[in-house]
């Protein structure tokens, strides 16, 4: 049986929806996600810091002088992997054919990149999950090697933390996906997925519904 979609992302007549999971749905969610990142932060926080100084070569906290500029820079750099992490979502989606929208939930204090209507893969759909948290992690150490002994390498580690710690959404996401067979769908929305999987075969005598 030939599982393929049209490039269009459209589902097949095959497939019915088995899921339909938003982030803030519930309150308790939102707030469990918040709690996991907070952890996660102070956990990429430790193995970025290490990485800072024993890669990047960071001098020692006594040869670093805190100034206004350097607080805005890193301000800017919060800004602007909090962007990068949704661009890079995006990105992927348009490798995979979608027209990715963004935007940003105040509900849940959040930004995001969705593309509406568009069906993925199940393992397409996890590689756009997980591609931020990879890629610019990588993109950070990366960076940390290339700029050592300056404080730029300071702002790749508070950046590449804060960038593993706000995928935790995605993570969490991931992981429901993989429930799933490999031949399910995955429908994006802005605050979380539908999920679709191959209808069971009709038995005889028993009409469509």
């Amino acid at each position: 049986m030939n599982n393929s979609i049209p490039v269009s992302g459209t589902l097949l007549d095959n497939y019915q929806e088995v899921l339909s999971w938003k982030l803030t749905g519930k309150p308790t969610r939102v707030i469990a996600m918040n709690i996991l990142a907070v952890f996660l932060f102070v956990l990429y926080g430790w193995i970025f810091s290490w990485l800072a100084f024993n890669l990047g070569k960071l001098p020692s906290e006594g040869e670093i002088r805190i100034s206004l500029s350097m607080i805005g820079l890193a301000l800017a750099g919060v800004v602007l992997t909090l962007g990068l992490h949704e661009l890079t979502h995006g990105l992927v989606m348009r490798m995979f054919g979608a027209r990715p929208k963004y935007g940003f939930i105040w509900k849940g204090l959040m930004l995001y990149a969705t593309s509406p209507g568009y069906a993925y893969r199940r393992n397409n759909y996890i590689v756009i999950a997980l591609a931020p948290f990879v890629f610019l992690s990588i993109l950070a150490v990366l960076g940390m090697w290339l700029l050592q002994g300056t404080l730029w390498v300071a702002l790749l580690g508070i950046c590449g933390a804060l960038n593993a710690a706000g995928a935790i959404g995605d993570m969490w996401i991931t992981t429901i996906v993989l429930r799933y067979a490999p031949t399910a769908y995955v429908m994006d929305e802005r605050d979380g997925m539908c999920v679709f999987s191959l209808a069971p075969p009709a038995r005889a005598g028993v009409p469509k519904p």
